[in-house]
């Protein structure tokens, strides 16, 4: 006796392709994916699922994007060019993503620029591409969304980087008094880590910033941002654009040993000595940081870390410590 098996579209019932014997297939009616499984699944649990998972949240706001929903999770920034949320897809396979919304039109430019950016920086096939792409923004596209209430915007989307706890502007205003020397080491650190790659591909950012950078605590973690400056120059104009890099990366780290106090960063009231005077040099000449690069000041930084505080050591790091904890 001959047994037939026939595979159809558990959405809506239309047949599927033979491919669907042994991978994942979209349904060419009604765009499902459709992965099959040797558990049965009833047609009708099958669409209930599938309706909750497409359905509103209660009170929540909703965009489209690219003909998929996004439900508004949080405000997450308010940049120079752009409002910064954060988002959940809607549907079967839920994804977390950051949407930049354009401030108003002068922004469409800004955010398409730091999309094409962002977009070259993970095509790099240079050595440490496969490691260090991962540890930048990771964009999923351009293009316009709908659905707050205020009519079509441009927005830059992003998949959202999981464990960070905010911007080094946002630790900087939860320290008044400035955070722990060695924190500031690992932090200065991951940020040459990911600036002597992205140096050494041709691209400097210009425009680094507390602003500009999220931090994991967890994870000793930091993920630059806001490249929608950043340029891929000569090498004579690329010389002088890594000098500013750096500098702007070690005027970061000073404004985070100096607190959130008034007035031009200093170098922190408990700041080793060692690491003071690489930390001003770095931040005031730019000959230095020509000569050294970022390879150069991150081995420099190790050496003054361990003149200041000895072996390398876990120090659990909070973001915004409480008040007498």
């Amino acid at each position: 006796m001959l047994s037939l098996l026939t595979l159809s579209c558990p959405q809506c019932s239309a047949p599927l392709p033979r491919a669907a014997r042994w991978r994942t297939v979209n349904c060419s009616y009604c765009g499902a994916t459709i992965t099959r499984g040797e558990e049965t699944v009833e047609r009708e649990s099958f669409r209930a699922a599938w309706r909750r998972a497409n359905a509103d949240v209660a009170g929540g706001r909703i965009l489209t994007w690219r003909q998929a929903r996004y439900c508004v999770l949080a405000p997450l920034a308010t940049g120079e060019h752009s409002e910064v949320l954060l988002a959940e897809r809607l549907g079967a396979l839920p994804e977390r993503v950051t949407f930049k919304l354009a401030r108003d039109s002068a922004a469409n430019d800004v955010l398409a620029r730091e999309g094409a950016v962002l977009q070259a920086l993970q095509a790099l096939s240079v050595p440490g591409a496969a490691y260090f792409t991962r540890r930048m923004p990771q964009p999923l596209g351009v293009g316009v969304a709908e659905g707050l209430g205020d009519g079509a915007r441009q927005a830059l989307v992003l998949r959202h980087p999981t464990g960070f706890w905010g911007s080094l502007q946002d630790v900087l205003q939860a320290n008044p008094e400035g955070i722990d020397p060695r924190h500031a080491v690992w932090i200065w650190r991951r940020m040459l880590e990911v600036l002597a790659f992205v140096h050494g591909a041709g691209w400097t950012h210009r425009d680094l910033s507390p602003a500009h950078a999220l931090v994991h605590p967890r994870d000793h973690g930091v993920l630059l941002i806001g490249w929608s400056r950043a340029q891929h120059a000569s090498a004579s104009a690329h010389a002088a654009a890594v000098a500013r890099d750096l500098m702007q990366a070690a005027w970061t780290v000073r404004a985070l040993l100096h607190g959130g106090a008034a007035g031009e960063p200093g170098l922190g009231a408990h700041t080793p000595a060692p690491l003071a005077t690489l930390l001003r040099q770095c931040s005031e000449d730019a000959a230095i940081c020509t000569r050294l690069g970022a390879q150069g000041i991150e081995q420099s930084l190790s050496n003054a870390s361990r003149e200041a505080f000895g072996a390398p050591q876990f120090v659990h790091f909070d973001p915004a410590p409480r008040a007498g904890a």
